[in-house]
Parts: structure tokens; sequence; C-alpha cells
């Protein structure tokens, strides 16, 4: 289903496309397959007070999220406040899929951890040279597969949020 993407299949029993729900909510393994074969996701956090979205270039390792970036706005923002929420979501061929993490971001700053965090494989999107690792370390994480299918005029339980 997944593979086209480098996505990892669910390591759940086999589900087949419901119609009447078409959404299946994924338990937390099935998310970390998802992250651990994903690279890139979008960073939420808040700068004065307003929401901001930034994309990036991510690697899932030891529960964590790991991503690299350059002093700026984004990291000072981290350092105000270290609540974010995290996104990566993809399309197959019979299904979409959206995971989320929701956590606590800090700089790694001890060269111990810098030199770790060094040595963990990652795919760069970009050619820009990111100087600072940074890690969310997740207190929630939640995804969601939905299968694809001709459109209905029903509303299904997952519409109603």
């Amino acid at each position: 289903m997944l593979e086209w993407l480098g996505m990892p299949q669910s390591k759940g029993p086999a589900m087949s496309p419901d119609t009447a729900n078409p959404v299946e909510v994924l338990n937390e393994e099935e998310c970390w397959n998802i992250l651990l074969g994903a690279t890139l996701g979008r960073l939420a956090l808040s700068i004065a007070n307003e929401p901001e979205i930034y994309p990036i270039n991510f690697v899932a390792h030891d529960r964590k999220i790991l991503l690299r970036t350059n002093p700026g706005e984004k990291l000072f923002a981290l350092t105000i406040n270290d609540k974010v929420a995290f996104e990566t979501d993809g399309v197959g061929s019979d299904s979409v899929w959206s995971v989320v993490v929701k956590g606590r971001a800090r700089q790694l700053e001890s060269g111990a951890e810098i030199e770790a965090a060094e040595r963990i494989p990652r795919q760069q999107l970009t050619s820009t040279k990111k100087r600072v690792f940074v890690e969310i370390i997740p207190t929630s994480i939640t995804g969601r597969r939905i299968h694809r299918g001709p459109e209905s005029d029903e509303l299904a339980p997952g519409d109603l949020y």
C-alpha cells in the first residue's frame, strides 16, 4: 500500500477498506513505523503568541524526532516556548495518512549529544547547511489512515469531530 513512498506497512491485522467508516486510527507503534520511513514534516510552534508552521527535514530515532536548523526566529521561539506540534503525512495508492506528534523541543547542547546526533543517518533535502540540532520529545502521538474510495453523501463517524 505505501511501499512506493518507502513507508512501512502496518504491523497490525490486515484491514480492508470500510466504505462506511474509511478512517483507521493508528496505534502508537504504527505511527512510529510511519515516522521511521518519512523525512519531511511540518513543525508548528508559537512566535509572539501567533501560530507558525515550518516545513522541516527530520529523522525519527529512539522514539524522538530529530531535526537540524540554524539560529533565527524558529530556534529563538523554541527557547521561549518549547511546546510544539509536528506533523507528517503522505498519499498512497489506496490510502492517505497523517501522524501528529505533540511534545517538547530542546536544542542539543552537549558535545556528546551532538556527536551522537551527527552519527544518525538522515536524508538531507536541501543544500543549506544546518548547524543546530533540535529534538522533540513526544508527550503524545496520534495517527490516522484514511482509505480512499468513492465519495459518499453519507456522514461517517470520522466526519463528526
